[in-house]
């Protein structure tokens, strides 16, 4: 059979034919951020040409920045293999468990009278690489923090120290360990520098933190070879689960929080699936949920939302609510962002962890996994699609 060329896309006048062009320009970025323009043409049917043009016009306009997706939650394994590659047996005693691996946590703050300016915050919190994306709220809370930390005695230490740092301000604070995460925040580079890994990855994750798509071998810290292969190995041992991208300008008006506490956690158990695969599905056109975590104390959730209107979100919550699920939800609005990124994203959630979650429960179709999948079954997950 003679094969048929693929059909190249060219910009079109039309609305609906340049956000299909955005969607596939994104959803391939998203899964590999340094995807070269060819490829990417080869894979879409859009020209190289308009990948080029279309691509430096949404860098601009989305605020559009290249970033790695770092395995955190898998950190300790690798922390572990490089702290005690040398000690001898009787060394192992002496070693403290909390000393490797990280801890994710969220917390809220409620301001009671003044609340402190974005710049006093900032001030606070200078010191300590813990916060990662620290958010003002509309509605029950005036802040939400995303934090890191190695252990509870860390991050009472850093609560205590904003506490202090802002003692002209009266506040609550209400902190929940994370349990388990979909999606992603983009990392400080303070918190990649605490990483016990050679100096050689954590300087290539730092570029690649600052740049994904841009050269690998900069300043001449690594020559390109090394640079390449250390790259390789961040891919297969899992380090990074992919190079992707985030939005500071998504084209969506409101980003949100719905909570969840599950009051009938028989109920919940049976049907937990639902409420992700709910989140999941509202939107076919990709960038709908940034952030999926399940939490304790108590046992809850929620998720980052991006939305066109305000109202979207109470059409949510009521949407959730009708599925009986054991669950009490709430809503919070973000005000403003001020400190870190939250991560608007655009990919297709086939490739997601939370995909990789539902599929091993039967419940989403089992898909190829492409050239990584041998590298996946011998050393742990890999989500990044080549």
């Amino acid at each position: 059979m003679k094969n048929v060329p693929m059909r190249q896309y060219r910009f079109s006048a039309s609305t609906d034919a340049r956000e299909k062009v955005e969607n596939r320009i994104l959803r391939e970025l998203s899964m590999d951020a340094r995807k070269s323009l060819s490829s990417i043409a080869g894979d879409t049917g859009i020209s190289k040409t308009t990948v080029f043009n279309e691509l430096n016009r949404l860098i601009s306009e989305k605020e559009i920045s290249f970033v790695p997706e770092i395995n955190l939650e898998d950190m300790w394994r690798h922390e572990m293999l490089y702290t005690t590659k040398r000690m001898q047996k009787r060394d192992f005693r002496d070693l403290d468990i909390h000393s490797v691996g990280f801890s994710e946590y969220i917390g809220f703050v409620k301001f009671i009278g003044r609340k402190p300016s974005d710049s006093e915050i900032v001030k606070a919190v200078s010191s300590f690489y813990n916060p990662q994306n620290i958010c003002g709220l509309h509605g029950r809370y005036d802040m939400f923090m995303y934090l890191v930390a190695r252990s509870n005695i860390e991050l009472n230490a850093f609560l205590g120290a904003f506490c202090k740092s802002l003692k002209g301000y009266r506040m609550k604070i209400r902190v929940k360990p994370i349990l388990r995460t979909h999606g992603f925040f983009p990392l400080r580079n303070a918190l990649i520098n605490q990483f016990k890994i050679p100096e050689k990855y954590k300087k290539l994750l730092i570029a690649l933190n600052d740049d994904a798509r841009g050269q690998l071998s900069k300043n001449d810290e690594l020559d390109k070879t090394t640079a390449t292969y250390i790259y390789k190995i961040l891919l297969e041992y899992g380090i990074v689960r992919r190079t992707t991208l985030h939005m500071r300008n998504s084209g969506k008006a409101f980003t949100g929080l719905i909570t969840y506490s599950v009051v009938n956690n028989e109920l919940y158990q049976r049907n937990m699936h639902l409420w992700c695969d709910h989140i999941a599905k509202l939107d076919e056109r990709m960038g709908f949920y940034t952030f999926m975590a399940e939490t304790s104390d108590p046992y809850g959730g929620f998720a980052i939302i991006n939305a066109r209107n305000a109202e979207y979100f109470n059409s949510i919550k009521k949407s959730i609510e009708g599925m009986n699920l054991g669950i009490k939800m709430g809503i919070l609005i973000v005000t403003n962002t001020t400190l870190g990124n939250i991560g608007i994203r655009n990919f297709d959630m086939r490739y997601s962890k939370h995909y990789e979650l539902l599929e091993g429960q039967g419940l989403m179709p089992r898909i190829e996994r492409t050239q990584f999948a041998r590298a996946k079954r011998r050393r742990g997950p890999v989500y990044i699609e080549m």
